[in-house]
């Protein structure tokens, strides 16, 4: 019917460099994607490698996707990964302003207008 439901929800890019892994996300982080965004992140821990999580390309992020950050996060701390998410775009960078979840990006960016 539409191209929209044709799409998937999420797509996630994998790019294994020698430091880190980068993982760029495409889409939106929600109810119909979360489970994707966690088992594709937790499968990296077992690399032992700083793990990147781009956002800058992902158009929504639900509760349910504030909830899959939050629980890969501290899953990923529990296990001694070195996981942060980094390139918020506005949109998610509102999101985390009202959760005050900073702690988990990479030099989130503060001050909107500074």
């Amino acid at each position: 019917m539409c191209a929209e439901a044709k799409s998937p929800v999420l797509q996630m890019e994998v790019d294994r460099q020698p430091e880190k892994i980068i993982v760029r996300c495409t889409g939106r982080v929600n109810l119909d994607s979360w489970t994707l965004f966690s088992k594709t992140v937790r499968d990296l821990f077992a690399e032992q490698k700083p793990i990147r999580v781009d956002l800058s390309n992902v158009t929504l992020v639900d509760s349910t996707g504030i909830g899959a950050f939050v629980s890969v996060w501290a899953s990923a701390k529990g296990s001694g990964s070195d996981l942060k998410f980094c390139n918020p775009n506005k949109r998610v960078q509102d999101v985390v302003e009202i959760t005050r979840l900073h702690g988990m990006f990479e030099n989130f960016p503060t001050g909107a207008g500074a």
